[in-house]
């Protein structure tokens, strides 16, 4: 009996280890203004996400992000205020360490009428896209993925730019279920 309980409180902490909140910050630089028709290698697109990877597969889905910050806008909480006349959403996200980041999001309004509103769109790998309209005309700025845009990915805490020094939480609940279970298996053995 002993043995399952040990054995099922390592596979609970194991599990909780490996599901751990994972937080990235990343950034891409120089973009092709479709409008100006030039190439502005340093204009910058920053950003940061937080996330679970809850079924343990290595990708994080949509689903499974907690925040994404492009331009100091989370897209992931802006959500819960879309209606009719406003929309915010990551509409689509993926990250592994085998396929890279790619994500889109959109957040635009309009008034009931339709006369007055505008949108700003990030399609990774395509194109930032913005767009106002109002009765006297309207205006879109395109900026363009080229070869040229860089891109660099980092393990953060959010709000700093370095790999977290001291385990979180699932960490030490692994650890000390590996010592309780030692502790179980030795006392077991005396």
């Amino acid at each position: 009996m002993k043995f399952i309980v040990t054995a099922g409180a390592l596979l609970l902490a194991s599990t909780l280890a490996h599901a751990q909140t994972s937080h990235w910050a990343f950034s891409y630089t120089g973009f092709y203004d479709q409008e100006a028709a030039a190439f502005l290698p340093g204009l910058r697109i920053d950003g940061s996400f937080t996330g679970v990877d809850a079924d343990g597969d290595g990708v994080l889905e949509r689903g499974e992000l907690t925040s994404l910050l492009v331009d100091a806008k989370d897209y992931v909480a802006c959500a819960a205020g879309s209606n009719t006349y406003y929309h915010c959403d990551a509409d689509s996200f993926r990250f592994s360490a085998e396929s890279g980041l790619s994500f889109g999001v959109s957040e635009y309004s309009s008034d009931p009428e339709g006369l007055y509103g505008g949108g700003h769109f990030v399609t990774t790998g395509q194109m930032v896209y913005d767009y106002q309209f109002n009765p006297y005309g309207g205006s879109e700025h395109h900026l363009l993925w080229t070869d040229g845009t860089t891109f660099t990915m980092s393990a953060a805490l959010p709000g700093t730019e370095s790999v977290p020094a001291v385990p979180e939480a699932p960490t030490w609940a692994m650890l000390l279920a590996g010592v309780g279970g030692i502790g179980l298996w030795r006392r077991r053995r005396a």
